[in-house]
């Protein structure tokens, strides 16, 4: 969802920090090593009487540089990277639940209405900028109210979320479906225009009717379509499929119309 790459910086940021600020510190030793090498050089090209003793020195110098940096490389490592980059993984993973968490309906596992708010801004934007069409989809699942009376809310609960694969199951991987409320779904269809929209809408109601859920229970689906205008806001977008579905239900047809052109 959107935002979800900054968290994940933020979130491993400070392990980056420690990380450089390790590396720096290598990098300043190593000069300051590189130096005393340099110095001993100069030395024994002054003094060559005293070289057996000025090797042995910067021998036991640079051996002692290389053993500190070991040391610190493995306490900086235990005691401050390894866990910082375990905590901002854990982070991450964190940040990833509650995402999947906020944007999801916990019963049927479908984008819920947030998700849909932020993704059909999104659309837009992108149709108006990119002429990327895409069509919205309402369906709602006819009889649901009676299996809830009939069976209980617990088998309901079961049927709507066996609803919600089933479509998942034959829809595109560019479509998304979002949970609207009660026996109700909305998917965005992205990339095809309205007669396309009302083509797929049909098979998801032959889909749906031929279906035999938990417990023997059947249902039919009505399904409007509306194709996204460039001047459409969230809110027309949604009231011009609404009014899809509410054509479909007084024709009494339990099958697919659109907003833009009766099928």
């Amino acid at each position: 969802m959107p935002q979800d790459a900054d968290r994940r910086r933020s979130s491993a940021a400070p392990a980056q920090g420690v990380c450089l600020l390790f590396l720096a510190t290598i990098v300043a030793l190593g000069g300051a090593l590189l130096a005393g090498f340099v110095v001993s050089y100069t030395l024994l090209k002054d003094s060559p009487a005293q070289t057996p003793g000025l090797l042995r020195e910067i021998y036991g110098i640079l051996a002692a540089g290389l053993l500190v940096l070991a040391g610190q490389a493995a306490l900086v490592f235990v005691l401050l990277v390894r866990p910082l980059r375990q905590t901002a993984l854990r982070a991450e993973q964190l940040t990833q639940a509650l995402e999947q968490y906020s944007h999801r309906d916990l019963l049927t596992v479908a984008l819920n209405r947030t998700a849909f708010d932020e993704m059909v801004v999104r659309e837009l934007e992108a149709l108006r900028r990119y002429s990327v069409v895409f069509c919205g989809i309402m369906l709602d699942a006819e009889g649901f109210r009676q299996v809830n009376e009939r069976l209980g809310y617990e088998t309901g609960d079961h049927v709507l979320a066996d609803l919600a694969q089933l479509l998942k199951s034959h829809m595109r991987k560019a479509d998304y479906l979002f949970r609207w409320r009660s026996g109700k779904f909305m998917i965005l269809a992205t990339g095809i225009e309205a007669g396309q929209a009302r083509i797929f809408a049909a098979k998801l109601r032959d889909l749906v009717a031929q279906h035999t859920f938990r417990q023997g229970v059947s249902l039919t689906a009505g399904l409007g379509v509306a194709q996204a205008q460039p001047d459409d806001s969230p809110e027309t977008f949604v009231a011009r499929v609404k009014a899809a579905l509410a054509l479909a239900r007084e024709q009494r047809s339990g099958g697919v119309d659109g907003a833009d052109a009766p099928a």
